[in-house]
């Protein structure tokens, strides 16, 4: 029996050594929650996050020693700059994709929504269809408190989604005033 367990555990060890770190990018528009989506994944304060002007101004790696995820944050999407932040995304993940690593391509893209806007917007259903053509993506649909249907409104006008999940990166208390 132990010598069953000694080569359970080898076997386990040479799987882990095997793993490489999968990539995802995230988008969405600012102030959707981007960066705190990450501080919550990650359980700690790993992205710069604030209300007021937009606080991520540049395409960022994000990683925790001992995950073997990278997240990469980017700068939310405005009206009057999206075709050119949309263009920086396009150049970071052509670069990150034509690596001869696959371990260093982009793996998956999360595009998040805020769920207080209620709205799903030509330039969010734009970017999942940019994205989408590119690597597999989810639907986050944050500051989740109360669904009233709006998951399955993001699901309709974005099809190529592979899963629509709701999150809240923030601990509420319910009759909380701010």
């Amino acid at each position: 029996m132990e010598d069953l367990q000694k080569i359970i555990e080898e076997a386990m060890k040479k799987a882990k050594a095997k793993i490489n770190d999968v990539n995802i990018i995230i988008a969405g528009k600012t102030g959707v929650g981007k960066s705190t989506l990450i501080n919550a994944v990650f359980e700690g304060n790993f992205a710069t996050t604030g209300s007021g002007k937009p606080v991520t101004t540049k395409i960022m790696e994000i990683r925790k020693e001992g995950i073997p995820i990278v997240l990469t944050d980017t700068k939310g999407l405005e009206i009057q700059d999206y075709q050119l932040i949309k263009k920086e995304l396009e150049q970071y993940i052509t670069v990150k994709n034509n690596d001869a690593n696959p371990n260093n391509h982009i793996h998956m893209a999360w595009i998040c929504i805020d769920e207080n806007s209620r709205r799903i917007e030509d330039a969010e259903i734009d970017l999942c269809n940019f994205l989408a053509d590119k690597v597999p993506v989810i639907a986050v649909i944050t500051k989740a408190i109360h669904d009233d249907g709006f998951r399955r409104k993001v699901q309709e006008y974005l099809p190529r989604v592979k899963n629509v999940v709701r999150v809240n990166s923030l601990a509420f208390q319910i009759g909380q005033i701010n």
